[in-house]
């Protein structure tokens, strides 16, 4: 269910990024407030060129019967006019731009922290968020929830100190120059509030349905420019096109809809406007002198300024509040999986693991295992086999504490690895998976990816260990610090995965995992993971993931899985004798009972020889 916030809780919390930089926005704030004052000074100047142009020769104050009799007595010579605007509008412009830059400047800083607070918080959180959540909303949220909140940041912050300052500054110069006729021009001025509230609600509900038909685009495309290799088999091109135009078009009416409600604030404010200033020069047009009616006419329309820019600081707050509501979203979800109050560091040997009484369900409705129970001593090459969502992943998944049971507890060394901390486990593990993960960055940098402080000698050792070294010195261009694009995808999948097992091995942990690791590979790529896999498993702990049985034959436990419990387990030779499950598997993958072809090798079979 979709979380319900306070607008005023979310805008605070926006506004608390921008509280760490309080003396650039004192420095804003000053500019702004100066600013402010020679965006006023305006109605002067325009009371001093038209009195000027009247007069000929002198400026003077004479004829403003409100004016303090000192400021009355003021005259000075025309031939200044020209000079006294161009200062003013030149030092109007250099406040105005300093302090929209310290302003901006600020705000880009906020988002920064705002995106590092929010990426931070998204790197830590468990697995099972990720599984409720798309990518390409998640990479909406960081890139557009976050540029939408700028103006929210930065430009309202801006305007809401300037606009009030420039109404404080303008409405003196009214009453002086306009006297009773101030009261019926500022009287007006408050009825522009009532489309703001009246729309302000619907704008918001528009501006949250529209980022999230911009996260549905953002999504789809992410998963289109992935699987486009999957789209062109399957000539199906056109049929994603048109899935693209529908999303594109609910893109465009909800754009479309937010524009509506954003642009007709402004006429209407205008018009209101409008009419109180229209009302108020009628009657100035009689009893004021060219000079002050001309300098009271610009004093209305300066002040009517800030009151025509709370549309649009209502629209940008509006779409400020939808995205911060995103932002915070994603920032308030729990992380179910978390180190205890006072974690222990696993340092010690490894000698057992343990698996007790082990229930757990990713969904509520769904168990997926049933009182697991194994153990599996120091050393041992432990294989786990079963039909598709029999609970294979899932009990690696646990091990890594990628998810923690519903009930029982996994061990090692005898406590509860929830009693251990997070990183001190997962650094005991080497996982090598079927879909081999590697970063857009060099061949060093992703062997090293486990151990940063990793030198060049350890890296070239592990690589060629892996089997990895002599194609990455002789077949890449740059050798070690070739870039390797996007998921690896410039190097062949038998590549990718000894830089994967390369990896494992200059992490050197005492426990492996092995998620089907060569079951998409072709023959010759096969055999080089195999034997760069038989140089990573000596002396450690090893559970293997495969369907493949012919690769597991000699690990020193199989254990047969099915709808989450255990029904067999035992070396490969007591299984068969036992002519249950495994057998059933063992004869159905090899031809009924025929003798066993290792067409495709044996991982563990000549170290365990």
């Amino acid at each position: 269910m979709q979380k319900v916030y306070d607008d005023a809780k979310t805008y605070k919390r926006l506004l608390a990024y921008i509280l760490p930089y309080k003396f650039r926005l004192l420095s804003a704030f000053i500019l702004l407030s100066a600013a402010s004052a020679a965006h006023a000074a305006i109605s002067i100047v325009t009371y001093i060129t038209i009195n000027g142009l009247m007069n000929k020769t002198q400026v003077t104050f004479a004829d403003i019967p409100n004016l303090p009799e000192a400021l009355a007595q003021i005259s000075f010579s025309a031939k200044w006019v020209p000079v006294i605007i161009v200062v003013v509008f030149l030092v109007r412009g250099l406040l105005e731009y300093f302090s929209k830059y310290v302003m901006a400047t600020t705000g880009f800083r906020a988002l920064m922290d705002i995106r590092n607070d929010l990426y931070s918080h998204l790197s830590y959180l468990s697995c099972d968020f990720y599984s409720k959540w798309r990518a390409g909303d998640l990479m909406s949220r960081i890139m557009s929830d976050v540029n939408s909140i700028n103006s929210a940041i930065t430009n309202i912050v801006a305007d809401s100190v300037k606009s009030p300052l420039v109404i404080l500054w303008s409405l003196p110069c009214i009453f002086i120059l306009g006297g009773k006729l101030a009261l019926i021009s500022v009287a007006v001025f408050p009825l522009v509030a009532i489309p703001i509230i009246v729309l302000g609600s619907r704008l918001r509900k528009l501006s949250r349905k529209m980022m999230e038909r911009h996260s549905d685009i953002t999504s789809f495309m992410q998963e289109s420019f992935i699987g486009m290799r999957i789209i062109k088999a399957f000539a199906v091109e056109e049929r994603e096109i048109q899935r693209f135009k529908t999303i594109n078009k609910s893109v465009y009416d909800y754009d479309r809809k937010s524009i509506r409600v954003t642009e007709i604030q402004r006429p209407i404010i205008e018009i209101m406007g409008a009419v109180g200033i229209a009302i108020t020069i009628s009657y100035a047009m009689k009893i004021l002198t060219a000079d002050r009616f001309m300098a009271f006419t610009a004093a209305l329309f300066l002040l009517y300024e800030p009151f025509k820019k709370l549309s649009r600081i209502n629209a940008v707050m509006q779409r400020a509040l939808a995205s911060g509501n995103r932002i915070f979203e994603i920032m308030d979800a729990p992380n179910t999986i978390q180190d205890c109050d006072s974690p222990i560091i696993l340092s010690s040997t490894i000698t057992d693991i343990e698996y007790k009484n082990v229930d757990f369900s990713y969904e509520e409705e769904k168990q997926i295992l049933f009182d697991f129970n194994l153990k599996i001593k120091s050393g041992e090459v432990v294989a786990f086999v079963g039909s598709s969502g029999a609970g294979k992943t899932t009990v690696v998944n646990l091990l890594l504490r990628f998810y923690d049971p519903n009930a029982g507890s996994v061990c090692i060394n005898g406590t509860d690895i929830r009693q251990y901390s997070l990183s001190s486990i997962r650094n005991q593990i080497g996982l090598v998976t079927q879909e081999t993960i590697l970063f857009n960055m060099t061949v060093r940098d992703n062997i090293a990816y486990g151990n940063l402080k990793a030198s060049q000698e350890e890296i070239e050792r592990a690589a060629k260990a892996a089997h990895a070294h002599d194609f990455i010195l002789n077949k890449l261009e740059n050798g070690y610090d070739t870039k390797i694009g996007e998921r690896g995808m410039l190097l062949s999948g038998g590549q990718r995965q000894r830089i994967c097992i390369a990896r494992a091995i200059l992490k050197n942990p005492p426990i492996l995992v092995f998620d089907e690791a060569t079951s998409q590979l072709d023959s010759e790529s096969e055999r080089e993971v195999q034997s760069a896999i038989e140089n990573l498993v000596k002396g450690r702990t090893v559970f293997v993931i495969a369907h493949r049985l012919s690769t597991i034959k000699n690990a020193n436990k199989i254990v047969v899985l099915d709808e989450g419990r255990i029904v067999e387990q035992g070396d490969h030779a007591s299984l068969l004798a036992k002519n249950g499950y495994y057998k059933k598997f063992h004869d159905i993958q090899l031809g009924g009972g025929q003798p066993e072809v290792q067409k495709k090798g044996n991982i563990f079979g000549r170290f365990f020889k």
